[in-house]
Parts: structure tokens; C-alpha cells; sequence
């Protein structure tokens, strides 16, 4: 029978977790399945899942602090009758899980991330309580399956790694028109360095911003791009102006939602998170071949090899993170010969394909009758899924 999946995820803003789910849209789609998307917080990709014709249903607008979101993922639930719930993300694994557990609907999680808070014994006893019994979960690289199975999370045995994959006919450098910067203010001939991702802490936009602000004052024709929304909005760009970065020297674009379009206009790509588990920026500019200078945290560096495909540094270092930027712009031609490298990467490791295919081999395996189907007469029942 064709599938029917509820996605359950914590906003619809540009992030990894977000660009991977529309790639299972897609796949549902291709199968002949049906997909719905359960989310918390709205943002631009509201429009990419409204053109392929995916419903929605917004669970709240407090988060977790409105108990009225399980109530709704309840009646979603009733209401579409899933073969399969997919959470991504805390919000989301702690409502969509307990809904899913309740009706009686096979569940799965995808672990993105090596999140510090599941250090804490407090929030991680509430979240193993909750997704107790899940029937798979996924980790997105083999670190945060260690992270997660270290830290208590689930067993090791009960994780899958399924590495993110990326669409390369899609991610290709001479498929893109670069994406015109001037509407933002960068001036013609400038050296773009940006990084892309959401303004909260994981991405350590202060990093970014010492590196830059070192930067600014070696490279006059320099420009930096902070790209992506988020709650640090107003305190990045205090940061960046008390550091002697005017808006001439450093934008904030907010959400781009042209990603292509955007990594083939870049000199240079910066990752300066303090955690991560795979980002799909960087799968994605590896595949635009960008010259790359990232952090050395979670799944990276079993991706991204220093001097071999793009320049890894240690996390919290501005000045090595500077360094590393410098070299690049400072040799275009070395620079070049990086990104090429890290496309081949990309190509022989991080299919799309494979890592959509693989997931799906979980939701055959995981599929039971709907909540609501009559029972076939003799049929056995079914067990809990705890």
C-alpha cells in the first residue's frame, strides 16, 4: 500500500534538518505516497512545501510551553492516518513521539546533531522517558550516533547511521548563475566570505565575527555575509559594530532561500559552530566546489580533510579561523583545486539517493495498518510499539 508519512519538525526556516525533509517530500512523492508536515515555528520553506502540494499544520506558536501542541499532533493524527511519524529535531521528537506512542503509530526520529544538552541529566532523562520504544532512529554521522549512544540517548544497537546526501544535479556549480549581491550592499569586486546557517548559538557567530573582524583589517577588499535568521539577530549585528564591522564591511542578509545560487557567488564558505552533527552546508558547498574553512566539530571532520579538501580549524579559535580564510583568498588557484576535491568527495560518498532509498527501507520495515483500519478478520493484533 502507498505510504502515508507525517513529518514532524521544529520550524520550516532554511537549515539542514529542513532541507533534508524536502527532499523526502519529494521521495514520498515519487513513490506515490502522501506526506503532511507538522511544524512549530513557520519560515520561508512554508512556500517550497506548499508548491508540492503538501499539507501543513502549525502545532504551536509557544513551543513546548503550550500543551496544547500534543493535542493537535493527536488529532493530526486521527485526522490523516499515518503509516509512519518522522520527528526531526527536540520540539518536535518530545510532541510528535509521545503522539505517535499514544496512537499507536510506528515512529521514527532522526538524531541531526551532538547537542550539549543531552549532557544534562535533567533534560536527558525527560527525553529517554519520551521517545522510549521509538521503532528506529536515525544518526545523520557516525558522531552523533556515538554522542547520542554515549550520552545515554538510545543504545548504540538502536541507531542507525544514514549519512545525509545531497542532490547533485541540483548542487552544480555550472547549473548555477551566481546570485547577484548587490542587492545587499556588497560592492562589485569585493571578496565574499559568508557563513550560512541560523543565528542561534550552536553556529558561534561571535568566532565568525572576531575572524572578521581580524580579517577586515588585513583584506580592505573583504566582505563578510551572515546569512540566516534567528533569535541572535540584533546581537550579532551589536557585536559586529562594536568590533569596528560597519554595514559596508558586514551584512546581515537574513534567509536566502537560493542556496545554489548563493554558495556560487562565494569566495569563501565558513562553518564556525561549536557543535554539529552533518551539516547539509557543507555537503552542499562541497558539492558547489567552495573553498571552505570550518570548525573541526562533530561529523565534520570525517568529511572535511584539512589541506586535502577545504581547511578544518579548531572550534572557538578566531584567529585560526582568520588564518585559514586568508589562505584561501590569498590563492584562488589552491583554493579552486580544494573545491574540486571536496565535490569528488561529496559524489563518491553523500548520495541523495542512497541516503533517501535507506530511509525509506526503514519505513517498509516499520509500516502497520493505519490507527482507524478495520482488522482483518483472523488478523492478529498488534503489539505495542513500546
Amino acid at each position: 500500500m502507498s505510504k502515508r508519512i507525517l513529518y514532524v519538525i521544529d520550524s520550516l526556516k532554511i537549515g539542514g534538518a529542513e532541507m533534508l525533509l524536502l527532499g523526502l517530500l519529494d521521495a514520498v512523492q515519487a513513490r506515490g505516497g502522501e506526506a503532511h508536515v507538522a511544524y512549530f515555528t513557520p519560515g520561508p520553506l512554508q512556500a517550497r512545501v506548499a508548491e508540492r502540494g503538501v499539507g501543513m499544520t502549525r502545532l504551536s506558536a509557544k513551543g513546548l510551553r503550550d500543551p496544547g501542541a500534543l493535542s493537535r499532533c493527536l488529532k493530526l493524527i486521527r485526522e490523516f492516518r499515518p503509516d509512519i511519524l518522522h520527528s526531526h529535531l527536540i520540539k518536535s521528537d518530545l510532541v510528535g513521539q509521545l503522539a505517535a506512542r499514544l496512537s499507536g503509530v510506528p515512529r521514527l526520529i532522526t538524531l541531526h546533531n551532538t547537542d550539549p544538552w543531552r549532557e544534562k541529566k535533567a533534560m536527558s532523562l525527560v527525553y529517554r522517558a519520551v521517545t522510549a520504544g521509538a521503532d528506529a532512529c536515525i544518526g545523520v554521522s557516525e558522531r552523533v550516533t556515538d554522542h547520542v549512544a554515549r550520552t545515554g540517548g538510545f543504545r548504540a544497537d538502536r541507531i542507525e547511521t544514514i549519512v545525509n546526501g545531497i542532490d547533485l544535479d541540483h548542487f552544480d556549480r555550472d547549473r548555477a548563475e551566481p546570485l547577484d549581491l548587490a542587492a545587499y550592499g556588497v560592492r562589485p569586486g569585493a571578496k565574499v566570505v559568508a557563513v550560512v546557517g541560523s543565528l542561534t548559538p550552536q553556529k558561534d557567530h561571535e568566532t565568525f565575527l572576531r575572524s572578521a573582524a581580524t580579517l577586515a583589517q588585513r583584506m580592505p577588499d573583504a566582505v563578510f555575509l551572515v546569512v540566516g535568521e534567528g533569535p541572535l539577530a540584533p546581537q550579532i549585528e551589536a557585536q559586529a559594530r562594536a568590533l569596528g564591522l560597519g554595514p559596508e564591511r558586514l551584512i546581515l542578509t537574513g534567509a536566502i532561500t537560493r542556496m545554489r545560487e548563493l554558495l556560487a557567488a562565494l569566495d569563501v564558505l565558513v562553518i564556525s559552530s561549536a557543535w554539529e552533527g552533518l551539516p547539509m552546508i557543507l555537503l552542499e558547498g562541497m558539492a558547489m566546489q567552495c573553498a571552505i574553512a570550518s570548525t573541526a566539530v562533530g561529523g565534520i571532520p570525517d568529511v572535511l580533510e584539512d589541506a586535502v579538501n577545504g581547511r578544518l580549524v579548531p572550534a572557538a579559535d578566531p584567529e585560526a579561523l582568520a588564518q585559514a580564510v586568508a589562505g584561501l583568498l590569498a590563492d584562488p588557484a589552491a583554493a579552486a583545486e580544494l573545491g574540486a576535491v571536496a565535490r569528488r568527495t561529496v559524489a563518491a560518498r553523500f548520495s541523495a539517493e542512497v541516503m533517501r532509498e535507506r530511509i525509506f527501507a526503514l519505513y517498509d520495515s516499520k509500516q502497520r495498518p493505519r490507527p482507524g483500519a478495520r482488522r482483518q478478520p483472523g488478523a492478529p493484533r498488534l503489539d505495542s510499539p513500546n
